[in-house]
């Protein structure tokens, strides 16, 4: 029967060890680096009126050469503006109707195969009625 103290320390002798030899590349581990933005989510322009047009700007990369994905979000969630594709580096937003001028964020998570992501937000966009 092993006892608690000496279980402890073989246990975390082992990890160490294991630790160590990944950290050499030796049992073919790598560390995985999230995507890194380094410009945005910005959306061009900032004011417009429903149903005008803006084009989110992104600039994002993976220092691991990793395939990322993107998902474009509106907060708040309602009345529902329209990406012309959420799931795309740079998509544009068309704004929607509002009785009243309303204040929008637009947000990205951006993820890569190997579990790295990262969650930008955009300067408030506004959406005047005239």
């Amino acid at each position: 029967m092993l006892r608690r103290g000496k279980f402890m320390s073989r246990l975390s002798s082992g990890v160490i060890v294991a630790l160590a030899l990944g950290g050499l590349g030796l049992l073919g581990c790598r560390v995985n680096q999230p995507p890194e933005v380094t410009k945005g989510p910005r959306p061009n322009p900032l004011i417009i009126e429903p149903g005008g047009v803006v084009t989110m700007e992104l600039e994002v990369n993976d220092p691991d050469g990793d395939e990322m994905t993107f998902d474009w979000v509106q907060i708040p969630a309602e009345p529902a503006g329209h990406f012309s594709d959420p799931h795309g580096r740079n998509p544009t937003w068309t704004a929607p109707a509002v009785g009243e001028t309303k204040t929008f964020n637009i947000a990205v998570t951006v993820s890569d195969n190997e579990g790295g992501g990262v969650f930008g937000t955009s300067p408030p966009l506004l959406v005047r009625v005239q």
